[in-house]
């Protein structure tokens, strides 16, 4: 790195001979300026913000213990050296007092100038490196406890916690646990950012997660996680009257400035409210049900937990229940479930009911199918760039055979997604597993790393995860690792503090949490049985 240094002296002639003497380059320095006053020093060193100022005690206009007061307050970390006659040394000293580098008595020769600005670099290099060391310890400390409030999250929504535990846990990933009201929500991009040539989802996904984790801090309104790829905001308060309206508008808030900031909509699904950190996980159910009906309502909205209770509101409902139910049943069978939407079709013609009553109940059938394919593989939502408008679409149609035509299409394009993905699915889950198996041990692990490594979104990746697992790529790594923990219980004399850290956990007695809840023994109780004493 390039060093700048000014020159302050009223002498042209100690000016121009460092300008012509001194080797800068060689120095790692640039000249970056002088001048003959301090009033005219100050504005050059508030322009070029050098890191090494030379500077002259005795000047006109300001003399340099006064420019040297000023750049104390103004620039500290600027070197100051000063130049000196023998009459002026007291004045040095003093100087030297007010924490400049060093100084230098005229007459000036080159060799003391060189010897000193050599000093001065190492100790500018030294400094630089540990700046570079303490930025790097604290995004060290920064993502340590960003990843401990990660993985609590991740237990609260997906396991049980021990009441006695709860207290210790939150207090170590710094999160209250005593607040009035808890909720979660979930924010996914319904597009990438504009102009991005590679690494489309990564990027949007981080970005989204920076402005709505500065957000949040700043206002004190939670805590930001991801989790199944997308990101959440674990939000609390002890605010009593209207608390679920004052956490719609803030998440407004947030939806305003992402789109504002980064040209993309977003769509975020919002769980209920929960009284305890412990119910956390009821909040995220809903939040997750509530996100997954944008394939229903449209991208670019706030979706509340409610939703699908409106959604399955009409009028005629019960009496259709049993076609719904027959309709889900037979989804998996084309020839049954186009007998299926004939029988419905027959019933609507022989039926007396009004055109509004036909489409509300053909809105229901739909919209149970497209909730049922989306649970059999939720990247089937990539089949539909732009959210299908069901109620337009009926609204279009002139009679229910129509209707019965674009529904069984509409079925027919869902169904032949599923069975083409069964293959490539299965080559991806072999990738992951691969993966899991090879990395387990890394505390760290999560879906947004395995994505690099696999090259799927976390979105997709999460979806066919779960749909050919049964289960969340969270709980299928915990799982894994207690099996690992349970084979070295019993083939190795390892320690149990040893054996949590080779399978990821740094925290000895949260591991033995989980191992007990696994195996209804602590590790320590299943060695005695295994070892036999």
């Amino acid at each position: 790195m390039m060093y700048k240094i000014v020159l302050i002296d009223d002498e042209d002639v100690v000016r121009k001979g460092m300008r012509d003497l001194i080797p800068w380059k060689e120095l790692e320095l640039e000249m970056a300026g002088d001048a003959p006053d301090g009033e005219k020093g100050l504005e050059l060193i508030s322009e070029v913000l050098p890191h090494i100022v030379f500077l002259d005690i005795n000047m006109p206009k300001m003399d340099g213990m006064r420019l040297t007061k000023i750049l104390r307050e103004t620039y500290p970390d600027i070197k100051i050296v000063l130049i000196t006659g023998y009459d002026e040394f007291s004045y040095a000293r003093e100087a030297l007092r007010l924490g400049v580098e060093d100084y230098i008595l005229k007459p000036i020769t080159k060799e003391e100038v060189v010897g000193l600005l050599e000093k001065l670099v190492n100790k500018l290099d030294s400094e630089q490196e540990e700046e570079k060391k303490q930025k790097m310890l604290q995004e060290k400390i920064k993502q340590s406890s960003h990843l401990i409030q990660q993985r609590y999250i991740e237990e609260l929504v997906f396991n049980e916690i021990e009441d006695t535990l709860i207290i210790k846990r939150s207090i170590s990933a710094d999160i209250p646990y005593n607040k009035l009201y808890y909720g979660v929500a979930l924010i996914d991009y319904d597009h990438f950012i504009k102009g991005l040539s590679a690494n489309e989802n990564e990027i949007t996904f981080f970005a989204i997660q920076n402005i709505a984790d500065e957000i949040v801090k700043k206002n004190k309104w939670g805590v930001i996680f991801e989790i199944n790829g997308v990101n959440g905001i674990l939000y609390y308060t002890d605010e009593g009257q209207g608390v679920f309206e004052h956490y719609k508008e803030r998440l407004s808030y947030i939806k305003k400035m992402i789109t504002q900031y980064l040209d993309i909509t977003i769509t975020i699904g919002v769980g209920k409210i929960v009284q305890a950190i412990r119910d956390i996980h009821l909040s995220y159910k809903t939040a997750n049900e509530a996100l997954v009906n944008r394939f229903f309502i449209g991208t670019n909205q706030i979706i509340t937990h409610d939703f699908s209770a409106k959604l399955s509101d009409a009028s005629h409902a019960n009496e259709w229940l049993e076609w719904e139910d027959k309709l889900i049943q037979s989804i998996k069978d084309s020839k049954k479930f186009d007998e299926v939407l004939e029988d419905v079709n027959i019933k609507m013609e022989r039926s007396s009911m009004t055109i509004a009553a036909c489409q509300a109940i053909w809105n229901i059938l739909i919209s149970s199918m497209l909730k049922k394919f989306v649970q059999i593989d939720e990247s089937i939502i990539e089949l539909f760039p732009n959210t299908i408008n069901v109620v337009e679409e009926l609204k279009s149609k002139k009679t229910t055979k129509d209707i019965k035509r674009w529904v069984n299409n509409l079925y027919l394009k869902c169904n032949n997604y599923i069975e083409k993905q069964a293959s490539p699915n299965k080559m991806h889950l072999q990738n992951i597993m691969h993966f899991i198996e090879e990395n387990y041990y890394i505390p760290e692990i999560s879906i947004s790393m395995v994505c690099k490594e696999v090259h799927l979104s976390p979105s997709y990746l999460s979806s066919i995860f779960k749909k050919e697992t049964g289960t969340t790529f969270i709980q299928f790594v915990t799982d894994y690792r207690l099996d690992k923990a349970k084979e070295m219980l019993k083939y190795t004399s390892l320690k149990t503090y040893e054996i949590a850290e080779k399978v990821g956990y740094l925290d000895p007695q949260y591991f033995s949490t989980l191992f007990k809840k696994k195996f209804n023994q602590t590790p320590s109780e299943y060695k005695k049985t295994e070892i036999g004493g």
